[in-house]
């Protein structure tokens, strides 16, 4: 696949959670930018367990602004 926007990706993919290697970030905030979608599921243990062997910088991400009920994100 080719390199795309993120927030592109992210919009294809509906309630979904993706695995991206990422190419491409902002350097100044840190932020992914553009990527190559390696892996997209509704259920995120499929990704996390193809995420185990891909190489470079990869993000998992899920494709809505608001988790799931029962999850949580921390930094």
């Amino acid at each position: 696949m080719k390199s795309e926007l993120i927030e592109k990706i992210k919009k294809r993919f509906k309630h979904e959670w993706l695995l991206i290697k990422v190419d491409r970030m902002d350097l100044r905030s840190t932020t992914p930018v553009s990527g190559r979608l390696l892996a997209h599921s509704p259920l995120r243990d499929e990704i996390y367990k193809k995420s185990i062997r891909a190489k470079g910088i990869t993000l998992i991400d899920y494709s809505d602004n608001v988790l799931p009920k029962g999850y949580a994100v921390a930094f």
